[in-house]
């Protein structure tokens, strides 16, 4: 389950060096190339650990057998490693289980106070924080409204403050808070920890986010793409191992899932579809997207635009994307409350995204589509009856099963994502990121 947690506005201004604090105690083991079994040598202890660890935090329960049959180390190295790892805090016995005969079976499961992680979401709109424990419990969750008019100083020093309070409020240790990670828009330049120039961000232009955050917060801090920390989140969440994820925020991205991998790209920038042609006949908008793309179909600036064209509302400042948020916000409350005019500009859209669905559809040759992002809640009542069965009218070869679902996780699924790759950098043996300050 997902906390609940308060919802947050941002002070006008703070004092940045009040917010250089929280230093916390980082570890030294890294992921490593992925490999599937362990290994009986004593020099790899370290690899031996993260591989026992991250089995038991994947599938609670386990007894040491299991774990010893499944990871192929032998049964002293299981007993040796589990017994460290219930003495640092990391996993705990669980009731034995009832034994017909023979000894019976001892549970292992991590204990959730044994590592924790800070996701944090950087959407035009709002900045969404979290505090995940390791058995994957959101412990403290906090949103805020991010003004138009401020730079990205103010921005990260904000994050580093908030960071703080979450872990304060939540009432983790801090020496086990591992790291943070954050996602944000792209592109991004993952090795440098840079992002470029975000097309809704155009104040930051070349922002060493990576670097600048973990100056004002002393954590190790990873940095990804908001659609990529989507799909990792849907991965951990949900039962099945490939997809195609749909992100829906300020902007639009898609990312893809295969054989229980996110697929990054060269440059880790994968997912910019919003100029994809879903419309050529569509209305143009004024706006910098393409004229009948993806993002102009769905979108909330673009559905403001198309809602103000209609007379449902006044246009906002469009650049201020809290107001477009709100805006978006009362549209989808149309639609809920029986708008005619608003359930047709909804459903319009719907048949439009179902075009751009479907050409990724027959090109990554995938059965299940996921959509989630911080829009997604207020979308998805008037988009999920349409998405299925227009995509498949869009399919060039039918597929069976085939189905197009809403994310488990919903509106904070890149904070989680954010703060699931921290738990994987350090804990998982395998490189889910590959540099972090």
């Amino acid at each position: 389950m997902l906390a609940p947690g308060p919802v947050a506005f941002w002070p006008k201004r703070w004092n940045y060096e009040s917010t250089r604090m929280y230093a916390l105690e980082s570890t030294d083991a890294r992921g490593r190339a992925e490999v599937l079994r362990g290994s009986n040598l004593l020099r790899l202890a370290d690899y031996n650990q993260a591989v026992v660890l991250d089995l038991i935090r994947r599938d609670p329960g386990r007894s040491r057998t299991d774990v010893q049959r499944t990871s192929g180390l032998s049964s002293q190295t299981i007993s040796n490693i589990t017994r460290r790892l219930i003495e640092d805090g990391m996993v705990q016995e669980s009731p034995p289980l009832d034994a017909a005969r023979g000894r019976p079976s001892i549970p292992l499961r991590v204990k959730a106070d044994g590592a924790f992680a800070v996701g944090v979401h950087l959407d035009p709109a709002r900045l969404t924080l979290l505090l995940l424990d390791l058995a994957g419990e959101v412990r403290e969750r906090l949103q805020l409204r991010v003004p138009h008019d401020v730079n990205p100083r103010e921005v990260i020093s904000l994050i580093a403050l908030s960071t703080g309070r979450l872990i304060s409020a939540a009432g983790a240790d801090r020496h086990r808070v591992l790291g943070l990670g954050i996602a944000v828009p792209g592109p991004l330049d993952i090795v440098s920890g840079v992002m470029l120039d975000p097309p809704q961000l155009p104040r930051w232009h070349d922002v060493k986010l990576r670097a600048d955050l973990h100056d004002f917060t002393g954590m190790p801090v990873l940095l990804d793409k908001d659609v990529t920390a989507s799909a990792t989140a849907e991965l951990r969440t949900s039962a099945g191992s490939d997809f195609l994820f749909l992100y829906l925020g300020s902007g639009v991205g898609a990312s893809v899932v295969t054989a229980g991998q996110v697929l990054r790209g060269v440059s880790n920038n994968i997912g910019e579809v919003g100029d994809i042609l879903v419309d050529p006949s569509a209305e143009d908008l004024g706006w910098g997207g393409r004229r009948g793309g993806l993002a102009a179909a769905c979108v909330p600036e673009a559905l403001v635009i198309q809602a103000a064209q209609a007379g449902l509302m006044r246009l906002p400042d469009l650049t201020d994307y809290s107001a477009i948020d709100d805006a978006c916000t009362r549209l989808s409350e149309l639609a809920a409350s029986g708008d005619p005019n608003a359930s047709d500009l909804l459903r319009r859209a719907a048949h439009r995204v179902a075009v751009g669905i479907g050409v990724l559809v027959n090109f990554l040759d995938v059965s299940r589509v996921v959509i989630g992002g911080p829009i997604w809640d207020r979308l998805s009542t008037a988009f999920l009856p349409v998405l299925e069965p227009a995509v498949r009218n869009e399919l060039i070869m039918p597929r069976e099963p085939f189905s197009v679902v809403g994310s488990m996780v919903s509106e904070q699924v890149a904070a989680l994502g954010a703060a699931e790759l921290v738990m994987d950098h350090f804990l998982a043996p395998r490189a889910s990121v590959l540099v972090m300050d």
